[in-house]
Formats: structure tokens, C-alpha cells, sequence
């Protein structure tokens, strides 16, 4: 204990306990939160720059799905999200599901506000869809409508009495 008495008088006389006790305010008032602000700042760049590259990957993955006419709007939600999320973990980013189908769906509303080549093929391609399901729906009724004249049990052979059968086919 006399040693540290000895320190903190010798410390005092020299004046580096003021310089000591400076530099320990500073540290805590100026130069810690500066710290800190600093390493949110680089977090939230890395963050901004996640984002970024999520609304490129989702972009591009839309722009691809678009042009596939044939499959139903769920199934290329679920191939977008899927594609973008592996995408996302090549380059090493791991991010919330719900976070990315909001980029897609972001990007969705970005692409259907523009009036695209794809836009109009689908639409095409729909109204088609729509009249093929119309007409095989009609004739699905039509064909009822003939079965249900024919009836069950088909109408007898209009046979006359006189006719003789022959056998082996000569007459």
C-alpha cells in the first residue's frame, strides 16, 4: 500500500495524474462514443450495402421469371425468393426470409409499374390461357348434353322379320 502512495504523489507532483485523468474523461466522453458511432456507422453501410445488392439479385431474378409465361404467380414468387436467398449465401450474407420476399415483391412493383415486352406476353399469353379453358369447358358441356340424349340403354337394331341368316356369308 506505501508503494501506491508512493506512485500517486509522484504521479500528482509530475502532473501526469491530471494527463491520466484527462485521458480517462476523454476516453469515456469523446473518443468512446466516437468509437461506437463510428462501428454503427460501418454497420449500417454493410447493412445499406446488403440491401443494395438483395434489390439488384431480386431485380434480376424477376426480370428472368417474368418471361416464363407458363408457370403460376406463387411458383415464381417461391423460385425468386429461393434463387436471391442462394444467391445471398454464395456471397456470404445471411438474411431473413420475410426480407428477402419483400425485395421481390418491391422489385415485382417495379417491373409492373413499367409497361414491358413481358407484361404484354403474359397478358397475351393469359387471355389465350382463358379462352383454351373456355372452349374446353363448352365442349365439356356439350358432350354431356349428347350423352345425356343418347341414354343409357342405345335403341334397337331396326330388324325386319323376313330376313333369313346365312351362314359362312353366302348368299
Amino acid at each position: 500500500m506505501n508503494n501506491w502512495v508512493k506512485i500517486f504523489n509522484l504521479l500528482n507532483d509530475t502532473g501526469l495524474l491530471g494527463i491520466i485523468i484527462v485521458a480517462f474523461i476523454g476516453w469515456f466522453t469523446r473518443i468512446n462514443p466516437a468509437l461506437k458511432h463510428k462501428i454503427e456507422l460501418q454497420k449500417t453501410s454493410r447493412q445499406r450495402e446488403v440491401l443494395l445488392l438483395l434489390d439488384q439479385l431480386a431485380m434480376n431474378a424477376v426480370s428472368e421469371l417474368s418471361t416464363k409465361y407458363e408457370l403460376p404467380n406463387d411458383e415464381k414468387r417461391q423460385r425468386a425468393i429461393s434463387q436471391v436467398t442462394g444467391q445471398l449465401e454464395v456471397f456470404g450474407h445471411d438474411i431473413d426470409p420475410n426480407l428477402v420476399s419483400a425485395g421481390i415483391e418491391k422489385a415485382y412493383q417495379l417491373l409492373s409499374t413499367k409497361n414491358t415486352v413481358a407484361q404484354e406476353k403474359q397478358a397475351k399469353y393469359d387471355d389465350a390461357l382463358t379462352s383454351t379453358e373456355e372452349a374446353f369447358a363448352q365442349k365439356q358441356v356439350q358432350l354431356a348434353a349428347n350423352e345425356s340424349e343418347k341414354g343409357d340403354n342405345p335403341a334397337p337394331l331396326d330388324v325386319p322379320d323376313t330376313t333369313i341368316p346365312v351362314e359362312g356369308g353366302n348368299a
